[in-house]
């Protein structure tokens, strides 16, 4: 039997693999783009009324329409403050997106009336049922959402389909 000897040149896929190592030192701009279109995603969610996996969130109760400054019957749309406060931030490696408004996880989540106790006439806070109307993914980025991530890493790789 006789010796077979094959040799391979890898400069070029160690040239490609330097390269890439070194960018990944480089994140921010990748980050940055990825917080804002997340960021942008979720205040579409305001536009379209829906969840962010596309589930449409529940209507305005005529009370709550009544009580209204404007009798809008947009749910978190009155004032925009809620939507405009969406925000990403830098942490490292990493970006965190989410808004510093107070009555956002209520919003996100829901609330039974009640649930926070009674104000000092001993009426219930809330007054009433608030139904979930989620803007921000909970436990996974919808697929179109992690799509978008993945085109934004792979512009950054230079990784062309």
């Amino acid at each position: 039997m006789s010796d077979i000897q094959i040799t391979i040149d890898s400069t070029q896929v160690e040239a490609l693999l330097s390269h890439l190592t070194g960018r990944l030192d480089h994140l921010q701009p990748t980050l940055e783009t990825i917080g804002y279109t997340l960021s942008e995603n979720i205040r579409l969610t305001f536009r379209d009324l829906k969840s962010p996996d596309g589930v449409a969130w529940k209507q305005l109760s005529p009370v709550t329409i009544s009580r209204r400054t404007n009798h809008s019957s947009v749910p978190l749309n009155d004032t925009g403050v809620l939507r405009n406060s969406i925000a990403y931030q830098m942490t490292g490696q990493a970006v965190e997106i989410g808004t510093i408004e107070v009555q956002a996880a209520v919003m996100n989540y829901g609330a039974k009336q009640g649930a926070f106790g009674k104000n000092k006439r001993n009426a219930p806070l809330p007054w009433g049922d608030i139904p979930a109307r989620p803007f921000m993914p909970s436990e996974h980025l919808p697929t179109i959402w992690q799509d978008d991530v993945l085109d934004k890493v792979k512009d950054f790789l230079g990784i062309v389909e």
